[in-house]
């Protein structure tokens, strides 16, 4: 097994404490976790890139380790209160999205080539940079409302660009096989 991927195993074991110190309103604790989750987010894909270790485990268990911690960020931050409900359902909508897209691009054309999108990617980061930014404001430092307004509205907005992103590119692939 590669470093990249013990790293993403890692990260994939640390959503637990972090959902649990997060429900537990230990924010400065899950500030610290989060900051870690990202950071080593951001690791595996680069030791995975500069040493040449991407694997189709990898290419796997990276995308699961970032629904994993940012639909049960949401979640709990909904459950608590601290985010409506229509923004989780946004970025889970995103996801469904994408992952019956894949599905259905398998099965109606065989081939799994489907690569991440950069507005996608730039989803995932925004909506990890979001929670860090929750967080910091739970734990240390409150920020200004309309700030807090603002980025929630750019987070939201790029989650529901990605998502037409990937139903757009997804047709034009079933189009060029021919099965759209």
């Amino acid at each position: 097994m590669t470093l990249a991927n013990k790293i993403t195993i890692a990260r994939i074991a640390c959503v637990p404490a972090f959902l649990t110190a997060l429900l537990n309103h230990r924010f400065q604790i899950a500030t610290i976790l989060g900051i870690l989750i990202v950071l080593t987010d951001a690791l595996d894909g680069t030791i995975a890139r500069r040493f040449k270790q991407k694997t189709p485990l990898g290419s796997l268990l990276d995308p699961m380790a970032d629904k994993l911690l940012l639909l049960g960020t949401y979640g709990v931050l909904v459950y608590m209160e601290l985010l409506p409900s229509w923004v989780f359902v946004v970025i889970l909508s995103r996801d469904i999205v994408v992952v019956f897209g894949w599905l259905l691009i398998y099965l109606l054309t065989n081939s799994m080539k489907i690569l991440p999108r950069k507005l996608g990617k730039a989803s995932t980061a925004f909506q990890m940079i979001y929670v860090l930014f929750l967080l910091l404001g739970r734990a240390f430092l409150p920020f200004p409302p309309w700030l807090n307004s603002a980025l929630l509205a750019g987070m939201v907005a790029l989650t529901a660009s990605s998502m037409l992103d990937y139903l757009v590119s997804g047709s034009r692939i079933l189009s060029q096989q021919g099965q759209a």
